[in-house]
């Protein structure tokens, strides 16, 4: 039952024209942000940083790190920022044209439905992240400065794209969370997108650095780059906050949803 509600709830969700629009839209944005960057770091190698308005100084000395920079770059941002509104795009219409309902009739136990729909939202964010970080790398073959295509490896690319599954994995399933709780596209979107710009403005910051570092994007930054950068956290707390922060998301989901069918079949909520 698992089984048919995992790939029914992935095939259902991936055929939406919804998915197919935002999806290709993100991929191109995504390539956009890929040129740019491969622009960036051409010119800055070359010496030529007037050409980007950039001091020269601003590459790292490592080419490693410039080749990581680049493949984390564009996958991170689309996986990240945009991936949660599709979640919320896509997986919203789950409540707004009685498909709820209708997949009640047809898986009874909630536990089965509700892990199948979850599991599909991951998968799709996953292999989503997966066509990101491929096409990013293809551009930076075929495009990057000659000096550090040599630092292109395999071993690189895995790890920086299973570190961007990691973080996609999390905001999905608080994008879920978010449309669960509130069941229409709109308000969860808006709701992604605070969350977005707390995170970014930093406002945080100034009420205390311990609770901006709660935050998967601020806490997490030092794993996402494969470094430790000023007053980052360490690589190790930012696994760990993604994992914890990941289990609460998902717990979260089982006991809202959990409370809502004990109201519909008129329990107790404990």
């Amino acid at each position: 039952m698992l089984k048919r509600s995992f790939f029914s709830d992935l095939y259902k969700y991936s055929s939406l024209p919804t998915f197919k629009i935002t999806f290709f839209l993100i991929l191109g944005v995504s390539i956009f942000f890929s040129i740019q960057n491969i622009q960036v770091i051409n010119a800055l190698v070359e010496g030529n940083g007037q050409a980007v308005n950039l001091d020269p100084s601003m590459l790292s000395s490592n080419p490693v790190y410039t080749v990581r920079d680049a493949l984390l770059s564009s996958p991170y941002q689309a996986s990240v920022i945009f991936l949660p509104i599709l979640v919320s795009l896509v997986y919203s219409t789950h409540y707004q044209f009685g498909d709820d309902s209708f997949t009640q009739l047809l898986i009874p136990n909630w536990k089965v439905r509700l892990t199948g729909f979850i599991a599909s939202s991951v998968v799709l964010s996953i292999l989503s992240t997966l066509v990101f970080s491929i096409v990013n790398a293809v551009v930076l073959l075929v495009f990057l400065d000659s000096t550090l295509k040599n630092y292109l490896e395999f071993t690189l690319f895995l790890d920086v794209t299973v570190r961007v599954m990691i973080f996609a994995i999390v905001l999905t399933l608080l994008a879920l969370l978010l449309v669960i709780v509130t069941k229409k596209s709109m308000t969860s979107l808006i709701a992604d997108v605070l969350l977005l710009v707390i995170t970014l403005s930093g406002i945080l910051r100034g009420i205390s650095s311990k609770i901006e570092n709660l935050l998967p994007l601020i806490g997490a930054k030092s794993f996402a780059f494969g470094r430790i950068e000023g007053t980052q956290t360490s690589q190790l707390y930012g696994f760990t906050l993604l994992v914890v922060e990941g289990i609460l998301f998902f717990v979260f989901i089982m006991l809202v949803e959990m409370i809502r069918m004990r109201r519909k079949n008129g329990k107790n909520i404990f």
